[in-house]
């Protein structure tokens, strides 16, 4: 039942980022609502099931915008499973934590996102990449991450407690 949660929260978080958060911008910046997504089932998961669900949330990008299949596959599995690693150990209703950790890799997932493709091909401007797109969207994804987080949250304890009754675990 979790896998098919996985599926279809990926499937609706990709539409919603490639149609309605299109509109939806902030100094024409919008929220990578596959990465919220991302930090948020590696911080109540653990940092296999992040890595797993950040491959195939890359890999339906790469695919469906970019010109070739790589930088958003390694980027989103490296998030996922970073960001699991961190959070192991903490309390998961508190959703101050997971915010700063959604901002730190925002930014550190743009600023690689910049090196792999935008520095390699010659464009040096970081100062205007990271002004004008890299940190606006880290205060956007840290705000929509309090959101997403909590939905998460909610649904993963629904989906523990199913879990517990089918195992009969106590």
């Amino acid at each position: 039942m979790r896998y098919i949660f996985y599926f279809f929260s990926l499937l609706i978080n990709f539409v919603l980022q490639s149609t309605l958060f299109e509109h939806i911008t902030l100094a024409g910046i919008k929220p990578n609502l596959i990465l919220v997504s991302v930090i948020s089932v590696a911080c109540l998961r653990d940092e296999h099931e992040g890595a797993a669900y950040g491959f195939f949330a890359g890999l339906l990008q790469d695919c469906a915008f970019s010109t070739y299949i790589g930088s958003y596959v390694f980027l989103y599995t490296f998030t996922g499973y970073f960001c699991g690693l961190l959070l192991k150990s903490f309390y998961r209703e508190n959703f101050i934590l997971p915010m700063g950790i959604a901002a730190t890799a925002t930014f550190l997932f743009n600023f690689a996102y910049y090196v792999i493709n935008v520095l390699l091909r010659g464009y040096t401007n970081a100062g205007y990449f990271i002004t004008r797109i890299i940190l606006p969207e880290t205060v956007y994804n840290a705000l929509a991450m309090i959101v997403v987080y909590n939905l998460y949250v909610y649904i993963n304890r629904y989906l523990e407690e199913n879990e517990k009754y089918k195992r009969k675990v106590f």
